[in-house]
């Protein structure tokens, strides 16, 4: 095994692992946060909960398949996933503003939304990057 493969198949890996390893901390404070009486509070724990889930299993699921992406459809995914995050925040200010629906539980959901997205972005910029600057 070259040592670019052996890079690439280490950039898999770490954004795997890093993935999960958010998804469990948003889920555990998810757990947490919901039994708070606080509407805002459960409507942050939600989506904590939702994107939670959706984060652990996208970072497993390549680690249960043991197949690693090539480089280059590795960083147009993850660029791909940088486009959406910033519709994410998008969202997430429709949402915190109360544009089309009221209430504190609305807000929280606004701000639940808006810290993952922030989180996705960088992570997925910054890898993004990573990836396409290493060699092939």
């Amino acid at each position: 095994m070259s040592k670019n493969t052996l890079n690439i198949t280490y950039l898999n890996r770490q954004i795997s692992f890093l993935l999960m390893g958010w998804g469990l901390v948003s889920l555990v404070l998810g757990v947490t946060l919901v039994f708070f009486k606080s509407e805002f509070l459960r409507g942050f724990a939600i989506q904590f909960l939702l994107w939670g889930v959706i984060d652990f299993v996208l970072g497993l699921i390549p680690i249960i398949r043991d197949k690693i992406t090539k480089r280059k459809k590795l960083y147009k995914i993850l660029f791909f996933n940088s486009f959406l995050d910033l519709i994410y925040i998008t969202i997430a200010f429709v949402l915190i503003f109360e544009i089309f629906y009221e209430g504190e539980k609305v807000i929280g959901h606004g701000f639940g939304v808006l810290f993952q997205a922030i989180f996705l972005l960088i992570f997925d910029t910054y890898f993004g990057f990573k990836v396409l600057k290493s060699k092939e």
